[in-house]
């Protein structure tokens, strides 16, 4: 009986093994659902009345210990099955843990190279901030350095400004001067000493213009003798002149008259002097300076009004007309003479500085004058028949002088005819 409960424990099992398998894979065909379910129906009619036989027979304390012992092979199978794979699976634990282990001792080493690293940045950043920092102050001193070496290259631009003054070498000055306004001041005009020296700039413009204007006003009050010796010597030339025009018209068998013209070309052939030179180098340096620094209107004004002021001092000169006296005039003469051969060369070498109409304008006021002296003194002159023959020599010599440079001498001529009757 108890072997009897035991197979059908056993085929219970076995079918309940295979209702297992086949709810494992019901979803195979279309039917394995409906399958699964008829077995464990077929199970549970199996068990039904193996359980009824055992209450029909009153075994049920056999059927307990059958089912206790079935349970108890089923643990033992179960516990075999367990022990087999138990060394792997400690193994498998124990790597586990030794991953663990590594893995916390990994974190300790990546927690401990942070702080590191947190540290070492730390130290970088504020190197880094230090650098920086550095660096700014190199650029401050270098920008300082750079500032201060600008404000000593313009003192000393400055010094060797007042010194080419002193020691009249005003083109370089006035380069000296131009360099300052141009290249440095827009350096150091920020600054308290660039405000300063701009300020000074036009004082230092003044001071050049003013050291020019002196030298041009001394050569100019050097002129007072050159232009005398220059009309002299031109006066002299033409007393030549004129001697050789007497002896040609000599020799001429049919007396003609040949004008002063015609002379002057027949004389250019045998005309051998030498040029009258001039210095002229302070007005043109003067000059240049007064374009440079826009003042070139002003200065032309104020050589209008110097020359104008010579002129008169020369023709305010006071003459005599008695034949012992005549000197002062004829020394008046030749300043007229000199007076005007400078006008004469400032006008050819700078016609946009010295105009025509202006040295004209002068050369009527000049005439005007001298015609005047002679009016006021004409009963003298032609009461005294030598003194009219030196007077008029003086003036025909003087007449052709300024013809042949170029200047109107009608009113001259006629001035003589007014008083000698030519």
């Amino acid at each position: 009986m108890a072997d009897s409960i035991q197979q059908q424990l056993q085929q219970l099992v076995l079918l309940s093994d295979s209702v297992g398998t086949s709810s494992g894979n019901a979803g195979a065909g279309e039917g394995g659902g409906s399958g699964g379910v008829s077995t464990v129906e077929e199970a549970m009619e199996q068990l039904g009345p193996l359980i009824h036989s055992v209450y029909r027979t009153n075994k049920q304390k056999l059927f307990r210990q059958q089912v206790d012992l079935f349970a108890q092979r089923k643990d033992a199978e179960i516990m075999k099955l367990c022990g087999s794979y138990h060394q792997e699976f400690v193994q498998s634990v124990a790597q586990l843990l030794k991953v663990r282990q590594n893995t916390s001792e990994l974190q300790e080493k990546v927690v401990g190279l942070n702080a590191e690293l947190q540290l070492s940045g730390k130290s970088l950043y504020e190197k880094k901030a230090e650098l920086l920092s550095l660096r700014r102050e190199s650029r401050n001193i270098q920008k300082a350095v750079d500032t201060v070496k600008g404000c000593v290259e313009v003192v000393r631009m400055v010094a060797n400004f007042d010194e080419q003054i002193s020691t009249k070498q005003y083109y370089s000055a006035i380069k000296t001067l131009g360099s300052l306004k141009e290249t440095y001041m827009p350096q150091v005009r920020k600054y308290a000493f660039g405000k300063l020296l701009e300020t000074s700039i036009p004082k230092m413009e003044t001071k050049l213009q003013s050291a020019a204007l002196s030298d041009m006003k001394d050569w100019l009050y050097g002129l007072k003798k050159t232009t005398r010796d220059i009309g002299h010597n031109l006066t002299d030339r033409m007393k030549k002149k004129q001697l050789m025009w007497a002896e040609r018209d000599s020799s001429i068998k049919e007396r003609y008259f040949v004008s002063s013209a015609v002379q002057f070309v027949l004389d250019e052939e045998f005309d051998h002097d030498d040029p009258i030179t001039i210095d002229m180098m302070p007005l043109y340096q003067c000059l240049h300076i007064n374009e440079k620094l826009g003042r070139r209107a002003e200065f032309r004004r104020s050589f209008a009004e110097d020359r104008n002021d010579q002129l008169s001092l020369i023709l305010t000169s006071p003459v005599y007309f008695a034949i012992s006296q005549l000197a002062p005039f004829e020394f008046m003469l030749h300043d007229i003479i000199g007076f005007f051969i400078v006008e004469h060369n400032i006008l050819a070498s700078a016609p946009d500085f010295r105009s025509k109409s202006d040295v004209d304008a002068l050369w009527d006021t000049g005439i005007a004058k001298l015609s005047d002296i002679i009016a006021r003194n004409l009963q003298v002159i032609r009461g005294d028949t030598e003194v009219s023959g030196v007077l008029q020599e003086h003036l025909t010599t003087f007449t052709y002088v300024m013809e042949e440079n170029a200047y109107d001498v009608r009113k001259l001529r006629e001035l003589m005819m007014a008083i000698f009757g030519l």
